[in-house]
């Protein structure tokens, strides 16, 4: 899970044209991945299946974002798995 989101995070790194655009920075995303890795582990503990679906979302996410996707939508996802795992 921590290889794929910090290869998420190399291709965007690659796209910092598009994070000037909007409120998603890197350093948010590089501190988001670091609480979703954790939020992952949370959800993992609860619920094995839901945790596996939010991984296959995350591969998707990163495939999207190499094929030109917004950037602001890693922001988005990343936020949503983490306010899932307080829940």
């Amino acid at each position: 899970m921590k290889k794929l989101i910090i290869t998420g995070l190399a291709i965007i790194g690659l796209s910092t044209g598009a994070l000037a655009q909007n409120n998603c920075s890197a350093e948010a995303i590089q501190t988001k991945s670091g609480e979703v890795a954790t939020a992952l582990q949370t959800i993992s503990a609860k619920d094995p299946a839901r945790a596996r679906v939010l991984s296959g979302e995350i591969e998707e996410l990163m495939t999207a974002i190499q094929n030109g996707a917004d950037i602001n939508t890693v922001c988005v996802f990343f936020d949503n798995v983490i306010a899932e795992a307080a829940s």
